[in-house]
């Protein structure tokens, strides 16, 4: 097989740029690194464009990349991997790969919000969290992170390949859609009318909104929902992380779900 060892390979420069949002949106493809991402997308069905190998990579994975079709799987040097890699310590699996929805095999019961969920890691970290308690759709706001920044597809651990995710343009529009099809409505926050979560009755359908890391649920939002929610803590921290707020959250959803 031939080997790239040219940094302006038109390909490889295509590749390179979908590090951009902008270009992935217009092209509708994404790149993520790694042998078990790389099998993870190919038993959920994505669709391969391109995937990158060093040599090295090449011979060792040999028998998981020998799935693909031919012409998509294309041998570079390590420089021109170099150009590509988004990662500290490569494995040297470079893949890119179409815009991706995974099948949905019910009707949604428990829904997860994202109200301007922003940093890529931790949007990652709550889909790997909502896959783990078994959340039915996630919807981000349009000023949340990208789903297919490599960042969030890193932290998710494969989940991008599973979780039901949507884009929404208003998360109050979705709230009320979502309550004129029965679904209660919740929220964390500090305010007088907040519960503490582990007195809330979540059965039924539920929804639940988490909000941005520095300024949590906008206003517009809380005053959407049906309630609100506090995890009791010590004292000392005045608010969680995100992605393990919502993770508790969702953690105690699910455990009532059972």
């Amino acid at each position: 097989m031939e080997i790239i060892t040219s940094k302006n390979n038109a390909s490889v420069m295509a590749a390179a740029k979908l590090a951009d949002k902008k270009y992935r949106e217009r092209e509708g493809k994404f790149a993520f690194e790694g042998i078990k991402l790389f099998e993870e997308a190919y038993r959920a069905g994505v669709r391969f464009s391109r995937v990158f190998v060093t040599e090295a990579a090449y011979e060792k994975y040999a028998d998981a990349l020998s799935v693909l079709e031919d012409g998509i799987l294309t041998v570079v040097s390590d420089a021109v991997y170099e150009k590509l890699s988004f990662e500290n310590a490569p494995q040297g699996v470079f893949s890119v790969a179409h815009y991706f929805s995974p099948k949905k095999e019910k009707a949604s019961s428990f829904v997860l919000l994202l109200d301007g969920v922003a940093d890529p890691g931790n949007f990652g970290a709550v889909l790997r969290s909502a896959e783990a308690f078994g959340v039915d759709t996630v919807y981000t706001g349009k000023n949340g992170a990208d789903l297919y920044n490599p960042k969030t597809v890193r932290a998710c651990m494969g989940s991008v390949f599973r979780v039901d995710v949507r884009r929404s343009e208003s998360i109050e529009e979705e709230i009320r859609a979502l309550q004129a099809d029965g679904f209660r409505v919740f929220a964390t926050a500090l305010d007088k009318r907040s519960q503490d979560i582990r007195k809330v009755d979540f059965s039924g359908k539920i929804a639940f909104v988490i909000g941005n890391e520095g300024h949590g649920v906008s206003a517009e939002v809380l005053e959407a929902c049906d309630g609100t929610v506090i995890i009791p803590m010590h004292e000392g921290p005045e608010s969680l992380n995100a992605a393990v707020a919502a993770s508790v959250v969702m953690w105690e959803i699910g455990r009532q779900r059972l």
